[in-house]
């Protein structure tokens, strides 16, 4: 005790020396702990934010690619307008038959195609158009013999309503008439190929059947396609079109005169030629034949042996066309609506702009009732 008396000074100093020191050293173990938490959270933060960086890369180029869309939606606008100045060409309202036909009644198709009977025939005969024409309808001459050039009865596609007409249905009747327009234009144009010189003949005019009355009683004028169906561009839904096939024999002058009259809706989907080939033997003289100087005058001469030389005779050919008459083209651009999630959260103004420039602008309050009725 005495010697804690003697140093008490000094003893008191260790003591707050000690107290001082263990404070110390829990202060800086708690001061530890925490910063060992903030380094936690702070690596916590920087992971957060180098994820939230990786997110944010996909959208650093959201600018461009959006300026890109625009520009490739433009060009689609422009793509669609193109096809739909194309489409129209092709249909030709101002000349289609079938877009300007008036509603008649089956008895005034008739009537039309009676008068067409009469008004192609004169035609032809004026163009001197050889037709095809049944033998046993030719008048007779003396005992029953057939005169060698029959009448000019020739039924262009329709014989089987030459003084008959059974009863269709008007919109059968349509077909028809419509068919019938076409083929008194197509005689038109044949009419218009030919030359005085070079003579034309009409083979065959053949057509698709217009419904169910009409292919009990088409007959021979029917046209049934085979592996030529693929050319067409006919499509369900899409293109309407009538067939027609057209075979006439002459030269190749009458083929290329009635292909460049051609016009659409007319579209030459095939054309098949066949040539007939003739051979004439012409006459030489054998050049070779060389008379004896020495022999005597009573001597017989050889006369020189003439050789057949065959060459081509320029003939007439006959040509098969195919014509497709396009009569209706379905462009609806408004299906694409029916599909919600093509065009959902689409802009207004995009979308207008978009239906503008394609050439579309009257359907922008269809689409904009089936796409926003919603809002």
């Amino acid at each position: 005790m005495t010697i804690i008396k003697n140093n008490l000074l000094l003893f008191t100093f260790g003591i707050l020396s000690f107290i001082s020191i263990t404070i110390f050293l829990g202060y800086r173990s708690n001061i530890a702990s925490e910063i060992e938490e903030t380094e936690d959270e702070i690596r916590k933060v920087v992971r957060l934010q180098e994820g939230y960086h990786e997110e944010i890369s996909v959208f650093k180029n959201l600018k461009n690619d959006f300026s890109k869309v625009q520009d490739e939606l433009s060009q689609l606008a422009t793509i669609e307008k193109n096809q739909n100045l194309f489409w129209k060409k092709i249909l030709n309202h101002r000349e289609n038959h079938m877009v300007k036909w008036k509603n008649k009644t089956a008895e005034s198709v008739n009537a039309d195609i009676t008068r067409m009977f009469s008004s192609l025939r004169a035609r032809c005969r004026a163009k001197d158009i050889e037709l095809p024409s049944a033998v046993n309808k030719a008048p007779t001459i003396g005992f029953g013999s057939t005169n060698k050039k029959p009448k000019n009865n020739y039924g262009f596609g329709f014989s089987a309503y030459d003084g008959f007409w059974p009863s269709f249905s008007q919109e059968e009747a349509k077909i028809i008439g419509v068919q019938a327009k076409i083929i008194k234009e197509i005689v038109e144009i044949l009419t218009q190929s030919v030359t005085d010189k070079k003579k034309l003949k009409l083979i065959k005019i053949l057509r698709e059947s217009a419904g169910s009355v009409d292919i009990k009683h088409i007959k021979n004028d029917q046209l049934n396609l085979g592996s030529e169906r693929h050319l067409l561009l006919q499509s369900m839904g899409k293109i309407e079109s009538l067939v027609f096939e057209i075979s006439i024999k002459g030269q190749s002058s009458h083929a290329r005169r009635f292909i460049n009259q051609l016009r659409a809706p007319y579209m030459l989907r095939d054309i098949s030629v066949k040539r007939e080939i003739v051979l004439e033997e012409k006459i030489q003289e054998d050049l070779n034949f060389i008379p004896n100087p020495f022999g005597n005058t009573s001597d017989k001469i050889s006369l020189p042996k003439n050789k057949i030389s065959p060459i081509v005779k320029d003939v007439n050919s006959e040509f098969i066309f195919l014509i497709e008459y396009i009569t209706e083209i379905s462009n609806d651009f408004s299906i694409l609506f029916n599909n919600k999630l093509i065009w959902e959260n689409a802009e207004k103004d995009l979308l207008v702009e978009f239906l503008t420039k394609s050439g579309n602008a009257e359907i922008i309050e269809e689409a904009k009732s089936k796409l926003f009725s919603t809002e």
